[in-house]
Formats: structure tokens, C-alpha cells, sequence
């Protein structure tokens, strides 16, 4: 309805603007008409013509009133008296003086000129058509002998005649060729606005509309353009899948438009990377496609795949958050991985995939290994939808020590798949598959009441006071029914909520949703304790850890491990244990595989460790024995 009432108000402006410019003609012709009857009327007066006087009197007359009319806003009436009066003037002199021979005759075509001007199509073929209508009449009068016409000779009367029918004519036709020239202009200047339309048109359908990149159409028609000037030439040709690491994290966190000026952002440093023959375009969401033209070997695509990773790993300013995030790369080389634009984008895509399971951040040349890879992915997540209805997933359970007692606090539960063809299966192996195809959540929930239970097994056999930590997926998270799956739980296996530890990842803390604090406040209101697992490795924003109310902080095992000979990340393990000091929050460090490291950790200030320095993960009834013997246990 908007857009009807729209179209309706443009309409009447247009027709109230026509209308005006034709009232402000109708004047202009009717002034000069005015001047031109009184020149008229002085010739036929100062020659005694006083059948002619009286016509230009009348005609004067119906003027002046026109002109009323025409003030009035009565253009059409104004026009139709003024041209009809006019026509009937000068044929009653044309009848009454010298017929044909009459210089008034010229005025026939100077009224159709102005009737063509400010006139409706219907009055200028009435028009018209009484003119021939006179003229044939007149004309049968003079040959039947009804009346007889002779020419006057040639006086100054006839020139002032004459050129008053010139002027008017003249006055007509200037106006209409300011019309036809500005309908000259206007049609112009609707040429360029619909070629700038349609080139802005074709654009679009070949152009992402966020980050103005070539979309998958025109990058495909590219490729394949340059694939055949390649196979002429006998070069190589690379095609990059990238993708863009943690992306759903932050979209999901900070909404679609922090999403989208961050997608902006990587496209932009995309183009830095890129040669000057080399192509980026936009795949969809947060994927990216690259074509390297013209190569003497895949160490060119290696190098720009390192570029680009380099560029976009410096921090992004993000309205108020500094984020820092990285690339996932697949490389396909024609002709070695296919000769067409769909099989190379298909297997650089696989090959993106494995350099995202190998830790993100790193890229991978296709090789046909990934091809098995893909159907073996497919055999996973079917095997994923029977494993538990048959009961084949189990917890291992690794140690937590208390790192200046040394004593046992609590153990991590990890996920395991009794695989029945396949035997035991780490959770790097399926639990991308199972995020991917959505089972993560009933497997989530399986992992969360078998540790409680467990933990309240440990309770009942002597192992008093030991907490069990559990991972929570992003996809849990965000479930509408956590805290109440989590509050059963803890009912259903009777265990007390502070012996359990709810483990999650820095970029589940990023969104700030109303929703999401109210969802962490709740869980703290069930007594459960709150850890971000693998800190310093994600986006450290270090204000969320006292929004939310964390309790501790695992320190990720990359900064770890080579702890004792690794000065920056000594530094950067420092930083964080000072920190959390002084916020009040406990740490663990994981990953701890040599005394020395423990002595450092212990040093520092680190409450808590694991790692297979203390034990590797172990099934629920060894890791209880495991704990019976480890003598007696502190609370945390």
C-alpha cells in the first residue's frame, strides 16, 4: 500500500508540473497574441477595414478573457476558446475580404503550430480538420461563382499582416523546440542512467555485495578461461580454498554485523596478499577463493598461502575488541589435481579441511589420500548415529594434582568410542564429525551424566572430595534446557554441584547476549564451578573472565610442554598465572610431561596440573584404584 500511494503522489506531481508549464505557455502565446490583434487592429482601422476592426476587437476580447481563465487554472478551457476563436476570426476574413488570396490564411498553420504546442491531440485534429473544412468551402465558393475573391496589391498593411502571423509563429515553434530539446536532454540522461543501471546490474550478478569481491559465478568462468590458456601454454594453476578459522564462534557471539565487518576486513587484507595477475573472490560465508595464474611450481602458491596467513593474523580492531583470528588453506594445482574449474575447487576444499582438523591455521596441498578421507568421514558419522544405542562410548579420566601438595583433586573426563571394527577411538578422530552432523548434543548429554555419575561412584568408594571436569560444546551451550539437563544430573547421580566443573572455551565467551550471561549465571546458581579451558590460545579478552564469574583458568598445553626451554612461552605462562592471581581465579596447566616443568609451574604459582607426568587417561574402574591409592585428598 505504501509504495501504491507512492506512485500515485509522483503521478499527480508529474501532472500539476505539466500543467503549470502549459498555463505558463498558454500566457506567454496569449500576450503576444494580445500585442499583435492591437498592431492588427490599427492597420484595419487606418484603412476604414471595419468588418475586419470588429473581428480583431472580438478576437482581442476572447484573449483577455482566455488569459482570465488561464489564471484561473482553466488551461483546457483556455486553450480550446482561444484557438477555436482564432480559427473562426480568421476564416470569417478570409470569406469576407480576398478568400485564399488573404494573407490571414498563413495564420491556419501558425494555429496549428500553437495548438501542436499547448493543445490536446483531439483539438488539433478538430482543428485541422475545420481549416480544410474553410479552405474547401472557400474554394467552392470561388469556382461555382457563389462569391468572387481578387488578391489586393501589395501594401504596408499585408507586411504587418504577415509578419505578426511570423512573429506568433515563430513564438510557437521556439517553444516547441525547447521542448524537443529538453526531451532531447532528459532522454539522454535516461541512456546513462540505464547504462550505469545495467552496468551496476551486471556487476552485482557477478560481484559478492558484501566485501565487492568476484562471486563463485565469475571466479568459474575465470578459472576455466585460465585453465585453457595454461593447458596452451603448458603452466601450472592454483586454486585456493580458504577459510576462515573459529568464524561461526564470533558470528554466533557478537552477531551477523560484527561478522560481516570482520568478513570485510579479511577480504580486504586478501587482496594484499594476492599478485597482480592473481584472483580472490568470495565463496559464501566465511570461504574464500583464490586462482594463482601462470605458475612454475606449487612453492608460488605455498609462499602466497603464507602471506596471506601472515596478513591476516595481525589483529583486527573489531568496534571495541581486538580480535585476532587466522586462515585455513586447501591448494589444488592444475593439471595434476584436475582439469576443470569443479574438480579442482572440490579437491582444494578437501584439502581445507584437513589443514582445519590439523590444528587451523596451516594450509595443505591436495593429495588423493584426502579422497578416501572424505568417504571414510561419511562411514564415521553412520557409525556415530548406532554408537549410542549400542553403548559403545566410554570416560577416560585423567588425573588433576593439587601442584603444591601433590595430591589428587580431581580428574578431566575424556570422551573415548568403543568403535566396533576400528577399536578405540580418541575424540579427534569423530567429534568434528559429530559437530558437523549435530549428534554432538545427545553425546554431550551422555558425557555429562556419565561423569557425574562417576564422580558420585568415587564419592561412595572412599574417594571423597574429587571433582570431575566436562567439556561443554558450543552447541550445548547454547541449548535452551542446559541448566535444567545439567540440574538433573547432578540430582539424578547425587553428587554435590561444587564437585563439578564445567569446562569452556574462550570464544564460547565472546557473545555478550543477554541471554548467554543469564544462561552462565544460572549454571553458577547450581553451585557448579565455571573454567575457560585452553586460555591463551583464542580471543583473550580479559574482561569476560570477571563478567562471567570464572573459577579457574587450564593453561593450554602448547605452553607447556617445552615450558623449560621455551622463553616466550614462559613469559606468556607467567602472564597469565600474575593475572589470575590477581583476579582471584585458580589455574591448571595442562599437558605436563617432565618434573622440571612441574618445579617451574610450581615456581610460578600454578595450583594445579595434569599431564602424563601424573598419569595418562584411564578407564572409570582404574582411574577409582589409581585415586584409593593415592593416599589422602585435598579438597580444592
Amino acid at each position: 500500500m505504501p509504495n501504491m500511494q507512492e506512485e500515485t503522489d509522483l503521478e499527480s506531481l508529474l501532472q500539476s508540473s505539466v500543467r503549470t508549464q502549459q498555463a505558463d505557455r498558454l500566457m506567454l502565446i496569449a500576450n503576444a497574441l494580445a500585442v499583435i490583434l492591437l498592431l492588427i487592429a490599427l492597420r484595419t482601422l487606418s484603412s476604414g477595414d471595419l468588418f475586419n476592426s470588429g473581428l480583431v476587437a472580438a478576437a482581442f476580447t476572447v484573449v483577455m478573457f482566455a488569459r482570465q481563465l488561464n489564471r484561473r487554472d482553466r488551461v483546457d478551457a483556455s486553450v480550446r476558446l482561444v484557438l477555436i476563436a482564432l480559427t473562426l476570426v480568421v476564416s470569417l476574413s478570409m470569406w469576407h475580404s480576398q478568400g485564399l488570396y488573404s494573407g490571414a490564411i498563413l495564420a491556419f498553420p501558425a494555429l496549428l503550430v500553437v495548438a501542436g504546442t499547448v493543445a490536446s491531440r483531439g483539438l488539433f485534429l478538430t482543428l485541422l480538420g475545420l481549416m480544410l473544412c474553410v479552405v474547401a468551402f472557400i474554394s467552392y465558393a470561388a469556382v461555382s461563382g457563389l462569391k468572387a475573391y481578387y488578391p489586393a496589391p501589395m501594401g504596408f498593411g499585408r507586411v504587418v499582416v504577415v509578419s505578426c502571423i511570423l512573429v506568433v509563429s515563430a513564438l510557437a515553434i521556439s517553444l516547441l523546440m525547447r521542448d524537443l530539446r529538453s526531451a532531447r536532454m532528459l532522454l539522454q540522461q535516461e541512456m546513462r542512467r540505464l547504462h550505469s543501471s545495467e552496468a551496476k546490474l551486471t556487476h552485482l550478478a557477478h560481484h559478492d555485495p558484501l566485501t565487492d569481491l568476484p562471486n563463485r559465478e565469475a571466479i568459474a568462468t575465470l578459472v576455466q578461461g585460465s585453465i585453457e590458456r595454461a593447458r596452451e601454454q603448458g603452466r601450472q594453476l592454483a586454486l585456493l580454498f580458504v577459510d576462515v578459522d573459529n568464524f561461526k564462534t564470533i558470528n554466533d557471539s557478537l552477531g551477523y554485523a560484527a561478522g560481516d565487518e570482520l568478513l570485510q576486513a579479511i577480504a580486504g587484507r586478501l587482496k594484499q596478499a594476492i599478485r597482480g595477475a592473481d584472483t580472490v573472490s568470495r565463496q559464501g560465508g566465511d570461504e574464500f577463493i583464490m586462482t594463482l595464474p601462470d605458475l612454475d611450481s606449487q612453492d608460488t602458491a605455498i609462499t602466497v598461502a603464507r602471506r596471506m596467513q601472515e596478513i591476516v593474523s595481525q589483529p583486527i580492531q573489531l568496534r571495541d575488541m581486538q580480535l585476532i583470528t587466522s586462515l585455513s588453506i586447501g591448494i589444488a594445482l592444475f593439471p595434476r589435481d584436475g582439469d576443470d574449474f569443479s574438480a579442482l575447487l572440490r579437491k582444494a576444499e578437501l584439502a581445507m579441511q584437513r589443514a582445519k582438523s590439523t590444528g587451523r591455521n596451516s594450509y595443505c596441498l591436495f593429495d588423493e589420500q584426502m579422497n578416501v578421507n572424505t568417504h571414510e568421514r561419511l562411514g564415521i558419522e553412520q557409525d556415530l548415529r548406532q554408537a549410542l544405542v549400542r553403548s559403545e562410548f566410554v570416560l577416560h579420566f585423567q588425573p588433576i594434582v593439587d601442584l603444591t601438595a601433590n595430591k589428587l583433586v580431581g580428574a578431566e573426563a575424556l570422551l573415548r568410542w568403543h568403535h566396533p571394527e576400528r577399536g578405540l577411538l580418541g575424540p579427534d578422530l569423530f567429534i568434528g564429525v559429530a559437530e558437523q552432523s549435530g549428534l554432538i548434543t545427545e553425546i554431550g548429554e551422555w558425557v555429562l551424566n556419565e561423569a557425574c555419575h562417576e564422580a558420585a561412584r568415587w564419592q561412595r568408594q572412599g574417594a571423597r572430595g574429587l571433582a570431575v571436569s566436562v567439556n561443554l560444546s558450543t552447541v550445548q551451550l547454547h541449548r535452551g534446557d542446559l541448566e535444567a539437563i545439567i540440574a538433573q544430573a547432578l540430582v539424578a547421580s547425587a553428587l554435590p554441584p561444587a564437585l563439578l566443573e564445567l569446562e569452556l572455551t574462550e570464544s564460547m565467551l565472546l557473545e555478550k547476549s543477554d541471554s548467554f550471561i543469564q544462561r552462565l549465571r544460572s549454571l553458577k546458581q547450581l553451585g557448579v564451578k565455571l573454567s575457560i579451558d585452553d586460555f591463551g590460545t583464542g580471543y583473550s579478552n580479559l574482561s569476560y573472565l570477571q563478567r562471567f564469574q570464572v573459577d579457574k583458568l587450564k593453561i593450554d598445553k602448547s605452553f607447556v610442554t617445552n615450558l623449560s626451554s621455551n622463553e616466550p612461552n614462559r613469559a606468556i605462562v607467567t602472564a597469565i598465572i600474575q593475572m589470575a592471581h590477581s583476579l582471584k581465579l585458580k589455574t591448571t596447566a595442562e599437558g605436563i610431561e617432565h618434573q622440571v616443568v612441574k618445579t617451574i609451574l610450581k615456581s610460578l604459582g600454578c595450583h594445579f596440573g595434569q599431564g602424563y607426568l601424573f598419569a595418562k587417561p584411564m578407564p572409570a574402574e582404574e582411574f577409582l584404584r589409581y585415586a584409593l591409592q593415592t593416599g589422602s585428598l585435598a579438597r580444592r
